[in-house]
């Protein structure tokens, strides 16, 4: 890794930001001016109390926060609870059970953090997954958010759904696009025409375009995933795989990738956990195609387990979404160059100066703990 890449990993504040203890003597300051005009006399009050409009939220300054979690806060005080809702959610329930393994003495000071990819060398595993009409949250939408993406080194996904031209979305971009788009969806050929810009193409099985997610039970379509495959010359990569039967079946069909991807909506990650599920698919075709994996990502330390059970790379979505309502595109590159400091640091912590490093014995998976021990005071 080039000394300017070890940089980008460090987490720097611009000069100049003011800092959070700033930020709440700020709020301190306008609760002070509050009190003060209630406390005047009523002669000395307007008699007709202006009209003004809603404050705008005090968000933290990006520099000041120091864990992704407070991205989710301060979406929440830009969106308001309605429109923050879709980007909401996660269920750590296994992710929590699974520990990492430090080990001592062993040299990290020249971290290699570098992937190669459908024929692409990533800065970092750590790729921008895809999510649809993203002006929901920002006016740029994915434009913002691949300009953040890009300052961070990431690659990112685009979604056949998305609510910006791919043209203007390509323009902003300076690092590798791949496009998304659900296996049911009319507009697969309109995505395929379109896919000169892009580095690769995701087929999605587990959800379907515009509406509800598909029942784990429900056979994959394999007729619309040989569409694509037959429509293209770009790698091909299967979202939604959860079995290693399936992941089989990709391969047979010529896929070229596969992510390990639960989501069905409710709490079915509760049931089964994502990083559970890679192994299993790693084992079978691994040494075939790379195997990635999405869902419920918060911390480096979740993408280094994810990476230790044998997964080449993690795409990242709601907490982009969070970063990109926030703060635009500086948000999105906050987030992803958080991810990747954390992952980079606790690469170091378990003397793992390289992803060739990383592996299975890295990690640990605990068994759930007793419901009597949770009455324990």
């Amino acid at each position: 890794m080039m000394p300017e890449d070890k940089a980008a990993l460090a987490e720097k504040p611009p000069a100049g930001t003011a800092s959070r203890r700033q930020a709440i003597a700020g709020v301190g300051t306008t609760v002070a001016a509050g009190m003060v005009g209630a406390a005047m006399p009523a002669s000395a009050q307007s008699p007709a109390p202006l009209r003004m409009p809603a404050p705008a939220p005090l968000l933290v300054p990006r520099a000041d926060l120091v864990n992704v979690l407070e991205y989710e806060a301060q979406a929440r005080l830009v969106l308001g609870p309605a429109k923050v809702a879709p980007i909401l959610g996660s269920d750590r329930t296994v992710t929590d059970r699974i520990t990492l393994r430090p080990r001592m003495n062993i040299p990290t000071r020249d971290l290699d953090l570098t992937c190669t990819l459908f024929g692409d060398q990533h800065f970092t595993p750590i790729i921008v997954g895809p999510m649809a009409d993203q002006k929901r949250f920002h006016s740029e939408g994915e434009v913002a958010m691949a300009r953040g993406a890009s300052a961070a080194k990431a690659a990112m996904v685009v979604s056949s759904e998305a609510s910006m031209p791919l043209a203007a979305i390509a323009q902003a971009a300076t690092t590798p696009l791949w496009l998304q788009v659900y296996a049911n969806s009319p507009k697969v050929k309109d995505v395929l025409a379109a896919a000169g810009a892009a580095k690769a193409v995701i087929v999605t099985v587990n959800a379907t375009a515009g509406g509800p997610t598909i029942p784990a039970s429900a056979r994959i379509d394999w007729s619309a995933v040989d569409t694509v495959v037959k429509g293209t010359s770009l790698p091909v990569i299967v979202k939604g795989i959860t079995s290693p039967q399936d992941a089989k079946e990709a391969v047979a069909r010529g896929v070229k990738g596969v992510v390990v991807s639960n989501y069905r909506g409710g709490n079915a990650a509760a049931l089964t956990g994502t990083l559970l599920l890679i192994a299993p698919v790693v084992q079978t075709v691994g040494d075939q195609i790379p195997v990635l994996v999405d869902g419920s990502f918060r911390r480096g330390t979740d993408i280094l387990k994810a990476l230790a059970f044998g997964a080449k790379g993690v795409l990242i979505g709601r907490p982009v979404m969070w970063g990109l309502a926030a703060y635009g595109a500086d948000g999105v590159q906050g987030v992803v160059e958080m991810l990747q400091t954390e992952l980079a640091r606790y690469m170091a912590m378990c003397g793992r100066p390289s992803l060739a490093a990383v592996n299975s014995s890295l990690v640990r998976v605990h068994a759930p703990l007793p419901a009597a021990s949770n009455n324990r005071g």
